[in-house]
């Protein structure tokens, strides 16, 4: 891995620097970014899924550095601040956990959930690539190593259908998602940040707003690892000498996510501590740029 950071940082200081060899070249690019989530979707019963993923639209940004063998072949490496994530959407048979005021302890509910959540994950990507020049047309392929910077998540969740424990209907209710999964504490409920509902003559805290860890895990790992490592490949067109346009698909190869964090939102253990999924998410993105190679 270190050897790959420096030879990326020693072909990209050749863009800001006189270049002494026709080999190395630099240039620039940006464009837009489609992403979602690949995996396997969590299910209920009847194997019926409960959720799915949607595509968000995001951007990119970076340097390029070339190192030239032939008028064919070339090595390419990318500095990329990129932009990846999804819309996770969930509907059907769930809970909810209720945090009652005082000294008693958590307690869960049955309810039906609708939840929409749209997740905004930020990269420091590195790309390297082999690239075959054709006329207009490049070709390119490689791996990219990507560094979690940020990790943002945003919606509403819905819960209808609750029944309390001694069979009484719960009134519905709904609550905006605020997720910063790379600093979110977990979440303490009291009369500041929430609002108070009777459930079976029990004051409960309703929270005003939800943050990435209202699952009160002690476990300080987070949701999404920092390291993504991703096949990629792509085709570009260029216009003139240096102007081109491109498409490029990336596709992680390692789970994107950690599994003390994810959490089932269909069923909960009987003592109300959660049951956490092991299944393998990935990122899959495909880039739209624009740029100008040297």
């Amino acid at each position: 891995m270190q050897r790959i950071l420096l030879f990326c940082f020693a072909l990209l200081l050749g863009i800001s620097s006189p270049l002494t060899a026709q080999e190395f070249s630099g240039g620039f690019k940006a464009g837009l970014n489609f992403a979602t989530f690949d995996g396997p979707l969590e299910s209920g019963a009847g194997d019926v899924e409960l959720e799915s993923f949607g595509n968000s639209t995001n951007f990119h940004i970076g340097a390029i550095a070339n190192l030239r063998f032939t008028d064919i072949f070339r090595m390419r490496a990318e500095l990329l601040y990129t932009q990846k994530g999804g819309i996770i959407n969930f509907d059907g048979p769930s809970y909810w956990l209720f945090v009652p005021t005082g000294e008693q302890p958590p307690f869960s509910v049955n309810a039906d959930r609708t939840s929409v959540v749209e997740v905004t994950n930020t990269y420091l990507e590195i790309p390297i690539m082999a690239v075959a020049r054709l006329k207009r047309f490049e070709i390119s392929a490689g791996v990219s190593t990507g560094f979690l910077v940020a990790s943002r998540g945003s919606g509403e969740v819905d819960i209808n259908g609750a029944t309390s424990p001694n069979g009484a209907a719960i009134q519905p209710f709904g609550i905006n998602l605020d997720f910063n999964y790379l600093s979110d504490k977990p979440q303490q409920l009291d009369e500041n940040n929430s609002s108070q509902l009777q459930v079976d003559n029990r004051s409960v805290f309703l929270p005003d707003e939800l943050n990435a860890r209202y699952q009160q895990l002690d476990d300080d790992d987070n949701l999404f690892n920092t390291l993504d490592v991703g096949l990629v490949g792509g085709i570009s067109y260029f216009l003139n000498k240096g102007l081109f346009i491109g498409g490029r698909v990336n596709y992680s190869l390692i789970d994107i996510t950690e599994q003390s964090q994810d959490i089932s939102r269909s069923t909960i253990n009987p003592d109300n501590t959660y049951v956490t999924r092991d299944d393998d998410d990935r990122n899959f993105v495909l880039q739209l740029s624009v740029g100008f190679s040297f």
